[in-house]
């Protein structure tokens, strides 16, 4: 019966609670059934109350069955468990004959306040949609405010009523954006404090060699807390730093749970385990793990320092790498130009701790104004785009990406990727992220963000006591950096200099101002150096200083790094090209960025056809081209109607197949006849049967011609019939699964242009009307959209609601690996899809979901 239903392994997940601790999720087991009793044993008698409505002391064999024995289908139950403990399960169980289910949840009561009931809540809704389940009810006792509130909250719409002393509650659990958004708050509030934790230890355990243990404590005179070794912990541990030269890792990380670590830190290798091994240890016992290879953390606001620099300065730069070798590039680089820092975090290429979660905790930290991101892998893709967005609506986020490479998903296969270079540049730009292509960029870049305040346009005031410097800077802020330089003035001296630049500052046409002082027979340049430091302390606009010298000028180094202290620099180049990209990014944070449009879809159904069609197909390394009748269903619930087209095999059906139309089009599908431009593969506005004869006899021509067959094999084609669509512009918009960044749309225009020329507009969603709209803009054909020589413009605004519609089901379907839709015609008075293609492989059955998990 039910104790033989398959287990579902995909709903296992690991979860951080509001706390920033962490749990094990997963569906529950007969074997369970220990387990259970020793959970219910330390559940108080009023919480089994509150549960159950009278006295259950002790759950009879009867009940241990039922809680213990179940289908995963009708009846459902997920458990928590830190270390081999339960700390709570959460159940559903439908209502027979209905689409309905009764849920419930028990919480031990040390656990209560963690999250653990909203957790739980997501994880069934989204469970119960899966089967079929579209509604959850649930009888409560008046004075189980905390489980009212459970519901309350979550953000579906709650109908209460009061049937026989009882508070019965009933809610749809289709997801609506506000309960996705309480989602996301409560994943973002979690991680935060699950990452604030970690870098904010206050109790350290080393464990390591002498040599090393001592390295860590030296690195840190100013550290608030204590630093002692494991087995002098008698009571409780933060964080416990682990070296590679440990023999058994295994029993440390069992160590550190036991004295109730929240983290540990692992510099160098894991031993004889493998990263993804160390992690499901880690979180097994309820513990947040950095590394290995982790080259350490900092937190210069309580001194925490877990790597070899000494006396790091303080700052407000967050940093971030995987790499310890990247990260040892980076912090050398940091101390060499005296950038202060807030925080970093040096993961190890494959850790329990991400990128995505250090980026929520820099979301609310005050002390971190500018986030640097040195990337090998992206673990989430999907999440990291959405929270890479919202970050850089607050706060600079600048990302090193040398080479324009893309980053692999964990997980992933290194090899080609499927969107190009230029997919991944747009995809930077549409989320606000500041791309550089080499560390001296991006620290040149943090340099001027850390220290000055944005420039709110491109127009820039240059200053120099050499002309001919001052000419090279006036042509590169033009001509290169894209900045718009309104002044250029050669003075002679340094006060002259300074007086220039004063003068520059009060200028209403001037956004910014750089000065160059070249200094090679006299030692006025730290004069200078004082004097433009002190306008860039006060000023309102970004200063810039470049000194051109045979020595170096020197800024206070011992005080906190920040805002009012100026960049300097010894090239005009590096300045001006940072200066740019602050300009860049000033702009992209004024921009109108739309709203994500609320667009009517079948999501259910959509699963459906697609959960059908990989069954059919029963491999799971299968790609399956879906067949048209699916197409059109898949495209359907997503209000995105196909034009109807007709497989036609003979001249015959053929001449049936357009009989119906009055302007008919007869096409080959058959790639390799559709790619030669000397052979006809379309016959348009074909209508009486001469002209279908003609089309066919041709068609067998062209079969011919392209090696398929012979003249009479017009079958080879491929040929369909369908109706003539309204003269326009042929656009075709493209879906592809990224390893690295989930599913990148396209759009260009049909044929050469695109297919040829690359003359494509990436994004990925969700898409905002302002992402859509831009996409359209951005092609250099843009012309023929909006209209060129006089002629009107398509339906623009139909084609960027073609776009959003895509989008929406490509970011539902991850096994959507390729969608085509090509040709889409756009006329004045609407869009017409008259070809597709969907390409679907197995993979999750949920993008970014809409529960929250560890990933």
């Amino acid at each position: 019966m039910a104790a033989s239903a398959p287990y579902p392994p995909e709903w296992e997940t690991d979860v951080v609670l509001s706390d920033g601790g962490t749990a094990h999720l997963r569906p529950i087991l007969p074997d369970d059934r220990q387990r259970l009793v020793d959970f219910y044993a330390r559940v108080s008698d009023e919480s089994k109350y509150l549960r159950f409505f009278a006295p259950r002391p002790v759950l009879s064999e009867a009940d241990l069955d039922r809680f213990t024995i179940v289908d995963h289908d009708e009846r459902v139950a997920l458990i928590l468990t830190v270390g081999t403990e339960m700390i709570a399960v959460g159940r559903y169980d439908r209502i027979p004959g209905s689409a309905e289910a009764e849920v419930a949840f028990l919480v031990q009561d040390d656990q209560q306040g963690r999250g653990v009931g909203q957790l739980l809540l997501e994880h069934l809704a989204q469970v119960a949609r899966e089967r079929g389940v579209g509604r959850f009810v649930a009888d409560v006792l008046p004075q189980n405010s905390r489980m009212v509130a459970v519901f309350a909250d979550a953000g579906y719409h709650v109908k209460r009523s009061y049937e026989e002393g009882m508070v019965v509650v009933e809610f749809p659990i289709e997801p609506s954006e506000t309960s996705t958004n309480v989602m996301l708050r409560r994943e973002h509030r979690a991680e935060a404090a699950s990452v604030r934790r970690v870098l904010t230890p206050h109790q350290i355990a080393v464990l390591a060699p002498d040599q090393v243990r001592s390295a860590v404590t030296g690195s840190m005179p100013g550290f608030a807390g204590s630093i002692i070794t494991l087995d002098q912990a008698t009571g409780k541990i933060d964080q416990v730093v682990i070296s590679s030269a440990i023999d058994s890792i295994e029993e440390v990380v069992r160590r550190s749970a036991e004295v109730g670590a929240h983290s540990i830190v692992v510099l160098g290798d894991a031993g004889q385990l493998a990263a993804t091994q160390l992690i499901e240890l880690a979180r097994s016992h309820g513990l947040r793990a950095v590394g290995p290879n982790s080259l350490g953390l900092i937190n210069t606001s309580t001194g925490l320092n877990l790597t070899p620099l000494q006396s790091p300065r303080p700052g407000t730069l967050g940093v971030f790498c995987q790499s310890t070798a990247i990260g040892v590039m980076l912090l050398s680089k940091l101390e060499a130009q005296s950038l202060g820092i807030s925080s970093f975090v040096s993961t190890g290429p494959l850790s329990d701790v991400s990128v995505n979660d250090v980026m929520q905790y820099w979301s609310d930290d005050p002390a971190t104004t500018v986030c640097l991101l040195s990337l090998d892998s992206i673990g989430n893709p999907r999440k990291f785009t959405r929270i890479a967005r919202r970050l850089a609506r607050t706060k600079p986020l600048v990302v090193l990406a040398p080479s324009r490479s893309r980053h692999h998903s964990i997980g992933e296969p290194e090899g080609p990727q499927a969107a190009p270079p230029d997919a991944i540049d747009a995809i930077y730009r549409q989320l606000g992220v500041i791309v550089c292509r080499r560390r001296d960029e991006m620290l040149d870049v943090a340099e001027v963000l850390t220290r000055q305040p944005l420039p709110q346009g491109r127009r820039v005031a240059a200053y120099a006591n050499s002309s001919s410097l001052l000419r090279q800077m006036a042509s590169f802020a033009t001509h290169r950096a894209g900045l718009d330089c309104v002044e250029a003035q050669s003075v002679p001296t340094a006060d002259d200099l300074v007086a220039a630049v004063r003068a520059g500052l009060e200028r209403e046409d001037t956004d910014a101002v750089i000065a160059a002082h070249v200094d090679v027979y006299s030692d006025s340049a730290q004069g200078f150096h004082d004097a433009l430091s002190e306008l860039a302390r006060t000023s309102e606009k970004p200063v810039l200083g470049v000194f051109v010298d045979f020595t170096t000028v020197a800024g206070p180094t011992s005080s906190p790094d920040g805002s009012g202290t100026l960049p300097v620099f010894e090239g005009y180049g590096d300045a001006l090209q940072a200066l740019a990209r602050a300009a860049d990014y000033q702009e992209w944070l004024t921009a109108d960025h739309g709203v994500v449009p609320e667009l009517g879809r079948r999501a259910a159904a959509a699963r459906g056809i697609v959960e059908e069609a990989l069954a059919e197909a029963n491999d799971p390394l299968a790609r399956v081209v879906l067949d048209p009748d699916r197409t059109a269903a898949l495209l359907a619930a997503y209000g995105i109607t196909l034009v109807p087209r007709t497989p036609v095999a003979t001249l015959q059906e053929a001449l049936d197949a357009t009989a119906a139309l009055p302007s008919a089009v007869i096409k080959a599908t058959e790639p390799a006849l559709r790619a030669s431009p000397d052979l006809t593969a379309v016959f348009r506005h074909i209508s009486g049967a001469e002209q279908v004869r003609q089309a066919w006899t041709e068609l067998g021509r062209s079969v011919a011609g392209a090696g398929l067959g012979g003249p009479e094999d017009q079958v080879a084609a491929g040929p369909v019939v369908q109706k003539q669509g309204e003269p326009g512009v042929s656009v075709r918009i493209t879906s592809v699964e990224d390893p690295a960044y989930g599913p990148v749309l396209g759009i260009g225009l049909s044929g050469i242009a695109s297919e040829l020329l690359g003359d494509l507009a990436y994004r990925v969603p969700p898409l905002t009307t302002a992402d859509a709209e831009s996409m359209l803009r951005d092609l250099k054909g843009a012309p023929a959209l909006f209209g060129r020589f006089g002629a009107p413009p398509v339906d623009t605004d139909g084609v960027a609601d073609l776009i959003t519609r895509v989008a929406q089901l490509a970011d539902d379907l991850p096994q959507a690996a390729e969608i085509l839709l090509t040709p889409c015609i756009a006329s004045h008075d609407g869009v017409e899809v008259m070809g597709a293609r969907i390409v679907l492989t197995a993979r999750p059955g949920s993008r970014d979901p809409l529960s929250r998990s560890l990933q």
